[in-house]
């Protein structure tokens, strides 16, 4: 069978593809397993199924941490895929790096859940971005509350 890309209600894909109902269902099932469809609605709203003709990876990066952990949700500019670790004091240093004001003040709620002051200290020292850093930090402890940052990183 030859599936077509675009978006579909379910209905919609069984008729384009002459098939029932269930059949429809059964085999948007397995494509969405596959990661051949994206699905968006549900509850009072119809679903709708996007079928994409590559395999679509779910991101794991910065913007998937930020968009957790701020109250102040990110509109992704760029996929961002980690092989590994990744955790909030990579996403800082990322943030910092991006240097957008919207994605500056997102990552200021990040400071609550740092929880290794010398991981985020090493990643800054390697990017050369310390002052920015104990600069961002300076801001988010006056807007938010926040741990405190142990004395032998202030300089």
């Amino acid at each position: 069978m030859k599936l077509k890309e675009g978006k579909y209600t379910l209905e919609k894909f069984a008729e384009k593809h002459g098939i029932t109902r269930e059949s429809a269902l059964n085999l948007l099932t397995k494509l969405k397993k596959a990661k051949y469809i994206t699905v968006s609605g549900g509850g009072k709203m119809k679903r709708i199924y996007t079928l994409t003709k590559l395999p679509k990876r779910e991101t794991n990066g910065f913007y998937k941490v930020v968009n957790k952990y701020s109250p102040e949700k990110l509109q992704p500019k760029f996929e961002h895929y980690i092989y590994g670790n990744y955790s909030i004091e990579h996403a800082v240093i990322e943030g910092i790096k991006i240097g957008d004001i919207r994605t500056k003040e997102a990552t200021m709620h990040l400071f609550r859940h740092i929880t290794n002051w010398k991981k985020l200290f090493d990643l800054a020292k390697k990017e050369r971005l310390e002052k920015e850093l104990l600069s961002l930090y300076a801001l988010a402890r006056k807007t938010t509350k926040c741990k405190k940052m142990p004395k032998r990183y202030y300089s």
